[in-house]
């Protein structure tokens, strides 16, 4: 049972070659009180054998965490993708992002198209964690059954986390950003930069093996 939690396959239905991935960075897991600082998005098309990886900065949108959203959904928009694939993406950066978007109060309220069609590569494993009753499988120790490993994003002298992220990198990040800190604004950024782009790439990674083209 243990070793079906890693190892998944992806109905026909689920298998797009054009397919979008998305990876939020935010300061609290309270998006009532917290605010998304980074947005990771990973285009693909596998019959062209095309692939980009771009990172949002609430720094690149000059302080404005709406602005930075918009632009993260139109460029996912313009790539037309027939899926959005993510790592429970469905209880948290997909939902963070739309509780974000209703703090926020847009004028004109930015939508994400391939949502509709939303392949969240954790919910099976998930779901078999509970019925096995073990802990759910993080992206990284799912890709080590498989072979790969990512590679950790340094900050301060220890590997970056999720909690480190939000509990110290992201505030002093916003700090930089509210005063206009550029020097400590790049630094940070290029940690950040890295520590998105691997989750994104983990995403994509992870995919093409449920999808069996890997």
């Amino acid at each position: 049972m243990e070793n079906s939690i890693f190892h998944q396959t992806l109905g026909p239905d689920e298998i797009a070659t054009r397919y979008a991935s998305i990876d939020i960075e935010c300061n609290s897991l309270d998006p009532t009180s917290g605010r998304t600082v980074a947005i990771g998005i990973g285009l693909k098309d596998t019959v062209a054998g095309e692939q980009s990886i771009d990172v949002l900065t609430l720094g690149g949108a000059l302080g404005d965490e709406g602005t930075m959203i918009r632009r993260a959904f139109e460029r996912i928009n313009e790539f037309d993708p027939n899926a959005l694939v993510t790592y429970n993406g469905e209880a948290f950066d997909l939902d963070y992002l739309s509780k974000r978007i209703e703090s926020l109060q847009f004028r004109q309220q930015p939508e994400l198209y391939c949502a509709k069609n939303h392949v969240d590569l954790f919910v099976p494993r998930k779901r078999l964690a509970d019925e096995a009753g073990v802990k759910w499988p993080s992206l990284e120790e799912v890709l080590d059954t498989h072979g790969l490993t990512v590679q950790p994003t340094m900050w301060e002298g220890e590997e970056l986390s999720n909690s480190i992220f939000g509990e110290r990198l992201a505030s002093k990040y916003i700090a930089a950003v509210s005063e206009d800190r550029k020097e400590e604004i790049d630094e940070l950024e290029n940690v950040i930069h890295q520590y998105v782009v691997g989750d994104i790439e983990s995403n994509i990674a992870l995919y093409e093996i449920d999808a069996g083209r890997r």
